[in-house]
């Protein structure tokens, strides 16, 4: 239940970068606060960076490669092994 609230003061540049953020994850201004506190909370201490995230979805909507692709790669990795100078 959410029984608190919390007035911030921040630069007009800063709470505008939020609501873009917001916009484009679907969430409310204060959905999203809340969401960038809790995550920088679960951040481990004196870490530059955000506690991971989970990667369910993340490619959703990508391109799935094919055999083809496959293929193509070990191609050129073959390739790129068979120019390597071996030591004798």
């Amino acid at each position: 239940m959410k029984d608190a609230v919390l007035t911030v003061r921040l630069p007009r540049v800063t709470r505008a970068r939020i609501e873009a953020l917001a916009r484009t994850e679907g969430r409310s201004l204060s959905q999203q606060v809340e969401r960038l506190l809790e995550r920088a909370l679960q951040a481990p201490s004196g870490s530059a960076t955000p506690a991971a995230r989970p990667l369910a979805g993340v490619l959703s909507g990508a391109r799935v490669p094919g055999l083809a692709d496959f293929r193509a790669v070990r191609r050129e990795l073959s390739r790129s092994l068979g120019r390597r100078v071996r030591p004798a």
